[in-house]
């Protein structure tokens, strides 16, 4: 790829891992990335932190810079600068917005609305459903669906805007070439090589530092129109999005779970706050007055050949997950009948058994 002086030297900055709001003071000092490039070697040269200086050190030649575009050539890694007309214009705006962005894959899938959905990553069947649901039915509508690439709520999204052949985005806090975590790769590559798009502040080999997270979330939340909080703690890093989201003027939205489930905790409390309580795609529509184009909504799936019993036992758990001795008392029948028909319809797929022995309608 061909850069310019400036975009080499912002490069060249990027590689350190320099942050957003420390470039944007070096650049006001000297006017430029390029005549700090120019000055580095001298005595007004700023003081770096030794980590970052190392890297600047090695990198501090026309050589070396070009074989590192080439690298990022080699793998099909493109840069993103924050004066390019694709940018993202609501990224644009936040609070030190990144200066560069390293990306695979297809940015025109930021050109529509965004939405993020985050969340922990162990969630509860439940909360992996509901994510995987509201992914699909927003790509249906034409939103790009946003999250970080993360287990559990993250996956559970971009897999469920796969699904539907639909624009999923995956914002990194690690370079591409070191995704967190590393058996998520292909998931990388499915999403690069469909109609998404893989995205980084950080370069190509940078490992996945805790610090860099908090920094990932101000841009899954900077891209977008909207976040929903699925399922997460209220100390932990679906929060610390919800936190960027409001600090940028966000939509907030927070699906509602069963009280006292950890998963619950983060949700119910921005509820609480103001959040929008969402339970599907079409909520979310609605609010951010988006025209769905995705069909109506199919009917409740129907089960003719069941018997009465296997009948009664999924209104039971349309009401909430039991076990053998509870769907006895509520439907007063022994429990060794109970147990019968619970195994038939855990073989067959109606129902799957959760952890204390509990039982729930499988999602299909």
């Amino acid at each position: 790829m061909e850069l310019s002086m400036e975009q080499r030297c912002l490069l060249w900055l990027s590689s350190a891992e320099i942050p957003a709001s420390r470039a944007a003071s070096l650049i006001a000092a000297f006017g430029s990335a390029q005549t700090l490039w120019e000055r580095y070697q001298t005595s007004d040269c700023p003081r770096i932190v030794p980590k970052s200086k190392q890297v600047l050190d090695d990198l501090y030649s026309d050589q070396k810079m070009s074989a590192l575009i080439r690298q990022l050539d080699e793998k099909h890694v493109r840069l993103l600068f924050a004066d390019d007309p694709s940018y993202p214009p609501l990224l644009r705006e936040i609070k030190d917005p990144p200066y560069l962005l390293y990306y695979a894959g297809h940015l025109d899938c930021l050109k529509k609305p965004c939405v993020a959905i985050v969340g922990t990553r162990t969630p509860s069947d439940y909360g992996r459903h509901m994510a995987k649901s509201l992914a699909a039915g927003l790509c249906n509508a034409g939103v790009t669906v946003v999250s970080g690439l993360a287990k559990g709520i993250d996956y559970a999204a971009h897999t469920g805007a796969l699904s539907v052949q639909g624009c999923t985005a995956g914002i990194l806090g690690s370079g591409i070439n070191h995704p967190y975590p590393s058996e998520h790769t292909p998931l990388l590559r499915q999403i690069a090589h469909s109609k998404g798009v893989v995205i980084s502040e950080y370069p190509l080999d940078a490992a996945p530092m805790p610090f860099h997270f908090p920094h990932r979330n101000r841009i899954i939340s900077g891209c977008c129109v909207g976040i929903i909080f699925v399922e997460g703690r209220i100390k932990s890093g679906g929060m610390h999005t919800v936190t960027a989201a409001l600090d940028q003027g966000r939509e907030v939205f927070a699906v509602p779970g069963q009280t006292g489930y950890i998963g619950a905790e983060g949700p119910l409390a921005i509820i609480r706050e103001g959040a929008r309580l969402v339970t599907s795609a079409e909520d979310i529509l609605e609010d951010l007055a988006l025209s769905p184009l995705m069909p109506a909504k199919a009917p409740p799936k129907q089960h003719p050949d069941l018997s009465d019993l296997q009948q009664r036992i999924i209104h039971a758990l349309q009401i909430q997950p039991a076990n053998i001795d509870e769907l006895s008392v509520s439907l007063s029948v022994s429990p060794q009948d109970i147990m019968t028909e619970i195994s038939i319809m855990e073989i067959t797929g109606l129902i799957h058994r959760e952890a204390g022995n509990n039982f729930s309608l499988s999602h299909q």
